[in-house]
């Protein structure tokens, strides 16, 4: 796992200084090793955390035989044997680094290597003789990507704070309002925008190219996609839940490969359970880790993680988060971020990444079993607003009357397309009336919500909870959970691996219909079926309780001082009056408004820093 950066320049050579600066930016993301190549007005550079071919040889920059082809690569790539040995032509292999199968790959199969890839990934390649720059992103956006073109500059980089460490280019760089509206609702801003106007993240399933000499961008194409998948209803019960059995078995297995010891973070759910279940087949000596806090015993599911490390008999890591742990964790991992995001699970998932980073530097997490096997209740929500559409007049009455909060947002809900309710369930979102209080202004649903518009427009099924995880694994998987994950774990110098986004289970996956995801009311209904095999029934179908953040308790207490001091900032985005509303409810109790008040902090705490 590694950080990446690339800058070219039109009229001028790459200065040393300046671009060894924008590289040791990115030194968490790789602490073992720097690389670096420059020639004339294009730089390269690598930070390299050692996990396969652990020698010299697999040092970034990494080129083809002639030197003609340059790769700065992050990820890791579990088929490159299988690539390496499926290229036709004959090439000189200096080491057993699967970064030299995409250089290689890339001499015969140009920008569309990435279809032949399986894993998680993020890279730049410059082809000398073309004179082009290729950047390709894994399926899930596991791996970031960020660019910035103008006049003078082409900048690529794994994080956003490697180009704006660039004094040439973060003096031009220009505030997206627009961007910080989308936030107010999403809880993250979606690819390609950014917080800059002229800053964008690369997306998803997607590759792009930088013709130098044209000084443009060109062919930027998506080489994936889970919406064209056709749904197959041939196959009964036992067999779907066999060939899950093996898909994620499977799936396990190749993440398993690394020269560096591996752990898991096990959170006593299905998901990671399950993975500890396969991990457990293939190898031993498993460190597992887990957040129990201290101070808030009803979030605590350690009991439940006991009877995973107990029956499989791993090696056990309690890491109790204690309220000094909130003070100390939380603004370190703000200031890394780089964006505003609106999750208060990266302060516990930052604290157990350094605690396994003391132990091993791979880790496996059970992310994105609920966006493929449906997890969520607002999955349900959806099906049923769609279902009972008529009740839409006599929905709009009873959210006027005195209801509970969830049950007040169900029923505001039917006023929304499917889409834009996608985004307002389930993440503690603003509705539209809320935000044009707080924004001061009227809002456009079409435009804030036009990236969900566009996925839902791209999907090809007419299965309603298929088309909800397909917008969830478009939208809020690579721009908000994998967000977290790479970054908590990356400033921790530690890599994650998602065996339940493994393109195999997912195609299949989504070639079922709704039905097999949420079954008489059960959500993650296969996954629930297939751990009756290893588990007991009251471990699997105890209440859901997520990561079970007690942020309610933290504004209130243990960082009531810094909510209170960024919540009461006064800036041109919100409108201070509303916000203070918002926080009096919340402190007297009145009103859960944690989820809200994050979302403004996360805005007001950048805007101190970067504004």
């Amino acid at each position: 796992m590694c950080g990446i950066v690339g800058l070219i320049q039109k009229q001028k050579k790459v200065e040393k200084g300046l671009f060894e600066t924008m590289v040791s930016t990115l030194s968490r993301r790789g602490p073992d090793q720097q690389g670096k190549y420059l020639a004339g007005n294009v730089a390269l550079g690598q930070t390299r955390l050692s996990i396969v071919d652990l020698s010299e040889n697999g040092k970034q920059p990494m080129f083809n035989e002639d030197g003609s082809i340059a790769i700065v690569f992050n990820g890791e790539i579990y088929n490159f044997q299988k690539v390496k040995k499926g290229l036709k032509r004959k090439h000189v292999w200096n080491s057993v680094s699967d970064t030299e199968s995409i250089v290689h790959g890339y001499e015969e199969y140009g920008q569309n290597i990435v279809k032949h890839l399986d894993g998680m990934f993020a890279f730049g390649i410059y082809d000398q003789y073309k004179n082009i720059i290729t950047l390709g992103r894994d399926r899930f956006g596991k791996k970031p990507i960020y660019y910035y073109l103008d006049e003078n500059s082409f900048c690529f980089a794994s994080e956003l704070k490697a180009i704006v460490s660039n004094p040439n280019i973060k003096r031009k760089l220009i505030l997206n309002y627009s961007a910080i509206e989308k936030f107010v609702f999403y809880g993250y801003i979606p690819s390609p925008e950014t917080i800059y106007k002229n800053v964008y993240k690369l997306e998803a399933a997607t590759t792009l190219q930088f013709d130098i000499d044209n000084w443009k961008l060109i062919n930027k194409k998506r080489y994936w996609d889970l919406g064209q998948i056709a749904i197959v209803d041939d196959l009964n019960e036992v067999e779907i839940i066999d060939k899950v059995d093996r898909l994620l078995d499977s799936s396990v297995r190749k993440r398993l490969m690394s020269d560096v010891p591996l752990g898991l973070f096990l959170s006593g759910g299905i998901d990671s359970s399950l993975i500890a279940h396969y991990m457990a087949k293939h190898t031993s000596n498993i460190c597992t880790y887990t957040v129990s806090y201290k101070d808030t015993p009803s979030a605590d599911e350690s009991k439940y993680v006991k009877q995973v490390v107990n029956k499989y008999d791993l090696d056990y890591h309690l890491c109790e988060f204690s309220g000094k742990d909130v003070q100390s964790t939380f603004l370190e991992i703000m200031d890394y971020l780089d964006e505003p995001l609106a999750d208060a699970a990266v302060v516990p998932l930052f604290f157990v990444a350094k605690q396994a980073k003391k132990d091993m530097t791979v880790v496996l997490s059970g992310d994105g079993g609920d966006e493929i096997f449906g997890g969520y209740e607002k999955y349900k929500a959806q099906y049923l607003i769609e279902k009972t559409k008529f009740l839409k007049p006599l929905a709009s009455l009873l959210s006027k009357t005195s209801v509970s909060p969830n049950i007040k947002k169900l029923l505001a809900g039917y006023q929304y397309e499917f889409s834009e309710r996608q985004f307002l369930f389930g993440s503690g979102s603003f509705l539209r009336e809320e935000a044009e209080q707080l924004l001061s202004k009227e809002l456009s649903m079409m435009e804030i919500f036009s990236d969900a518009h566009l996925a839902e427009s791209q999907f090809k099924q007419d299965d309603l909870l298929n088309k909800a995880l397909y917008l969830d694994c478009r939208l809020q998987l690579p721009d908000w959970y994998l967000v977290k994950g790479d970054r908590t774990c990356m400033a921790a110098s530690v890599e994650m691996r998602n065996p339940f986004l493994d393109t195999k289970l997912a195609e299949f996956v989504f070639g079922l219909g709704g039905n097999w995801k949420i079954k008489g009311g059960i959500t993650k209904y296969l996954t629930k079926k297939l751990a009756e095999r290893f588990y007991s029934r009251d471990f699997i179908y105890r209440p859901k309780k997520g990561f079970g953040v007690p942020l309610d308790k933290w504004i209130k207490k243990e960082l009531k001082e810094t909510f209170s001091h960024y919540l009461h900032q006064k800036n041109d985005m919100f409108n201070q009056k509303y916000v203070n509303k918002l926080y009096r409810e919340h402190m007297d109790n009145t009103c859960n408004n944690q989820f809200k008040l994050l979302r403004i902090f996360a805005v007001n705490y950048w805007l101190s820093k970067h504004g």
